[in-house]
């Protein structure tokens, strides 16, 4: 079947901007930039975008690039990490304790100081979980996508460039753990993401927020919990994932100005600093109360950096357990609440 000259025109710019994506990650990640493939992809194709090029992305390709990414988060809950829970009472209290405050004095100050509009301002403050808020953002029409991601990832880039500076972090130390874990299968991931496609229309139905990534993260999750499989899936699904979220985002910065970049990197310092004085606070309360390390539980209560905050831990011969267990607890914590916050600060539907 032959494609009409539109057709081909859109399939042109389409693939021209995956490969614009593909290469600005591939940049990033060579150069050791946190986030490197979704913050990558999003900064060239919005580059491209703010330079006049025009830029698009097939629904479905996003879609997809959601549904996988659902899945591979929620993999990473296991029995192992659940069990771990409950040796870590008073830090964990701590801890939800440190994010309750911060999702309510940050998106206050968002939406006071910088005159953010509500949903936008919750979204813009939530303490990590980059790419959940992002696919959680993409699925609202009154959230401004734009604002949202580039408040997201300068927090995620002044964070890892704050912590350290802040503890002396040596350059040498490797941006990733090591050891990823153990890898599910194939086949076994295959099945997976299978089962994740077939329940998206289900949760459609249900209006759940962010149907293709709320749904196979909490039923990836739950049939790792439940040992119906073990370990990671495919690190070769993650990278693809992560650039086609970020071309998605980026190919919405057309009419962009750097005003609204500077205003971003305004409100994004504020609510970045605002978050680390809160999370210091509990820390050094939780420290008091069970002797752990103060450096300790300020990576473990850092307002993101999962993948990274366990290796710094590593690095000064602290518990990484501890550090990513914390880590997991508070994403999981976003997870569940996040959608039931936005629906009761949301408009009701038509």
């Amino acid at each position: 079947m032959r494609l009409s000259p539109q057709a081909r025109r859109k399939a042109l710019v389409e693939l021209r901007t995956l490969a614009l994506g593909a290469g600005g990650g591939l940049v990033f990640a060579a150069i050791g930039m946190p986030a490197a493939f979704l913050a990558g992809a999003m900064v060239a194709v919005a580059a491209a975008a703010l330079s006049g090029l025009q830029v698009g992305l097939p629904p479905r390709l996003r879609d997809t690039a959601f549904i996988v990414l659902g899945a591979i988060l929620g993999a990473a809950i296991d029995r192992d990490t659940v069990a771990s829970f409950a040796s870590w009472p008073v830090s964990l209290i701590g801890l939800l304790l440190s994010l309750a405050a911060v999702m309510l004095v940050v998106p206050r100050y968002l939406e006071r100081r910088h005159g953010i509009d509500a949903p936008t301002a919750w979204l813009c403050a939530v303490p990590g979980a980059l790419s959940y808020v992002i696919a959680l953002a993409s699925d609202l029409s009154h959230v401004d996508l734009r604002r949202v991601a580039v408040l997201q990832t300068l927090r995620v880039a002044m964070l890892l460039a704050i912590f350290p500076a802040i503890v002396g972090l040596a350059t040498d130390i490797p941006p990733h753990p090591a050891d990823p874990g153990a890898t599910v299968s194939w086949p076994m991931t295959g099945l997976v993401i299978a089962l994740c496609f077939v329940i998206v229309p289900l949760a459609q139905r249900l209006r759940i927020p962010a149907p293709t990534f709320v749904a196979p993260m909490f039923l990836s999750g739950a049939l790792s919990v439940a040992g119906l499989y073990h370990g990671q899936l495919p690190l070769e699904l993650l990278w693809p994932s992560l650039i086609v979220t970020g071309v998605a985002v980026g190919a919405r910065f057309a009419g962009t100005s750097a005003l609204f970049l500077w205003q971003c990197l305004k409100a994004g310092m504020g609510g970045l600093v605002i978050a680390l004085a809160i999370t210091s606070g509990f820390a050094l309360a939780v420290g008091a109360i069970t002797g752990e390390p103060f450096l300790q539980l300020c990576l473990a209560f850092a307002p993101g950096g999962f993948d990274v905050m366990p290796v710094l831990a590593f690095a000064f011969d602290l518990d990484p357990a501890f550090v990513a267990g914390h880590q997991l607890v508070r994403f999981l914590a976003v997870s569940l609440t996040l959608p039931f916050l936005l629906r009761r600060i949301s408009p009701p539907p038509d």
